[in-house]
């Protein structure tokens, strides 16, 4: 759709102000269109309807006055006004919304839009707006008039409250303060862990979580504080990416909620899961791409949270997403280097000593050939020989050890899954790492546990999905499995020939831990393996 064409004017040479459309409606857009290029003082230079579309148009075209709907299908037309006003300063834009929430105005504003209307604005104020703001004005709905002068006198009033501002400097050097200490942290685990606390309590809640995401948006990575150990085993597998938690995830902007149950988001509770009141969720960005999402619920005394909150929120997420994925790149470059080395060693140990004791070994047997059997001499040498071959062995197993390292869980239990035929209903929720900290052989315990039980599952659940999660509660390593197949009995005694509840058993006791089974006849079952975390 084209509107290019004006009519021409009878006074002055004035270039008309040139006019681009941003709306996923295509409706509106041609109302617009035809609304403008009756104009004499203005031309319709063209259109879009999404982020990707408008940015190249809008670079090539650089129009006067930009008309852009506030939201565009899963997209938020604040984004793009941001862009422009980056990218294009000269450029104004009137930003159009159906929403009359003086929060999203303030925002429009604070993002660079020189007006803001109601999407039941009359032809002709469109018209004086953009005439308004290409002159260098601002234009808000008058609709929203009452709703300015209220957020104002709410801004003069906590700026002339010294008692307030006296208590955001000292929450604000609090923040700063437990930030520079975490900066020291070079564990990963231990910083999302401090974070977590200095979050809910910085906010005075009762709970918070951070939350990392795999790269299809779905939670790895769950981490709390506020919560007790039973109150975490009760809630079972990891959040998955649902209700509120799913729209900071989708939507990539805060959230601030006064009543959860209330949203038309909200999608109840889990079972186990505590009741919670007042939410407030804050994305972790860096460089345009998610760190992770922070997530506090229940402010203490009942109320809800604040612009405040919000705001030193946001604050503590843009630093804890720089400090982040800044530690992550180190430990990148050192387990790089760990690996290289590993690598080196074993080709070393193998090329270098396996070779040199085995030329040996055949200078002994060429020896033993020529001593008596039975003799001192001979028993001795025999013994040498054997002692050697020993050694060989022990240094081979070496070898094997440096060049697997500690394999990940995920790979492991991604490759097992695709052997046994079910890698394309089996889902990993979990990308925590604090499994490193185990010993070698527990790892090796989990993962056969893991085997076995999705060889189970295989054999016998019927399943169309099978969820895996692993994280650490407090002093122990959790490992569980669900299914959502048939199901069984666990009370009764396994049938002939199936051993797997026995093996099951077996691999945790060999992990120093426990398993626990919870199953029943056409409703799945969950498989639930603890380990201790070393020196506990």
């Amino acid at each position: 759709m084209a509107h290019g064409t004006q009519r021409s004017g009878s006074g002055g040479s004035r270039e008309p102000i040139r006019v681009f459309g941003v709306d996923d409606h295509a409706g509106v857009l041609e109302g617009l269109a035809q609304l403008v290029s009756d104009q004499e003082d203005l031309v319709w230079v063209g259109e879009a309807r999404s982020i990707k579309e408008a940015q190249p148009k809008l670079t090539a075209l650089s129009p006067d006055v930009v008309l852009m709907d506030s939201r565009l299908k899963t997209e938020s037309g604040l984004d793009l006004c941001a862009w422009v006003h980056r990218e294009l300063p000269d450029v104004r834009v009137l930003m159009l919304t159906g929403s009359t929430d003086e929060t999203l105005l303030f925002r429009a504003l604070t993002v660079g839009a020189s007006g803001f209307l109601v999407k039941q604005a009359r032809g002709r104020d469109i018209l004086d707006a953009v005439r308004t703001i290409h002159a260098g004005g601002v234009v808000w709905d008058p609709r929203m008039g009452q709703a300015v002068l209220e957020h104002f006198r709410q801004i003069g009033s906590v700026m002339h409250a010294s008692d307030g501002l006296e208590m955001f400097r000292l929450r604000m050097r609090k923040l700063y303060q437990g930030m520079t200490d975490i900066a020291g942290v070079r564990s990963v685990d231990a910083m999302l862990q401090r974070i977590v606390v200095l979050s809910r309590e910085t906010t005075e809640a009762r709970y918070a979580a951070l939350a990392v995401l795999k790269p299809d948006e779905s939670i790895a990575q769950f981490i709390t504080d506020g919560l007790g150990p039973e109150e975490m085993r009760h809630m079972g597998s990891l959040p998955r990416g649902r209700g509120l938690l799913g729209e900071v995830i989708r939507s990539r902007r805060p959230l601030r909620v006064a009543a959860i149950s209330a949203h038309p988001h909200s999608s109840g509770w889990p079972s186990g899961h505590p009741e919670m009141q007042s939410f407030l969720g804050m994305p972790m960005l860096f460089q345009g791409e998610v760190v992770g999402h922070l997530y506090m619920t229940d402010k203490r005394g009942g109320e809800p949270f604040t612009d405040e909150d919000e705001e030193l929120m946001g604050l503590l997420a843009n630093l804890a997403a720089v400090l982040i994925s800044n530690v992550r790149l180190n430990l990148d470059v050192e387990r790089l280097a760990v690996v290289e080395e590993r690598q080196r060693i074993g080709m070393n140990l193998h090329d270098g000593t396996l070779q040199t004791i085995y030329s040996v070994l055949l200078g002994l047997d060429a020896v033993l050939g020529d001593i008596p059997e039975g003799t001192r001499a001979y028993e001795t040498m025999n013994q040498l020989a054997e002692r050697l071959r020993e050694i060989t062995d022990d240094i081979r197993r070496y070898v094997l050890d440096l060049k697997s390292e500690v394999r990940p869980l995920m790979v492991s239990i991604e490759e097992t899954a695709q052997d046994l035929g079910i890698g394309e209903i089996v889902r990993i929720h979990s990308s925590d790492m604090s499994y490193s900290l185990l010993t070698a052989d527990t790892v090796e315990q989990l993962v056969r546990f893991a085997q076995e039980a999705l060889s189970n599952v295989a054999r016998h659940a019927r399943a169309s999905r099978v969820d895996v999660t692993w994280r650490r509660i407090g002093d122990e390593f959790q490992l569980v499995i669900e299914d959502d197949g048939i199901g069984f009995d666990p009370s009764q005694p396994s049938p002939p020939g199936h051993h797997g509840r026995s093996h099951l058993e077996e691999r945790a006791r060999r992990a120093g831990g426990q398993v626990t089974v919870q199953s029943r006849a056409h409703e799945g079952s969950r498989i639930v393996v603890t380990a201790p975390m070393p020196g506990k």
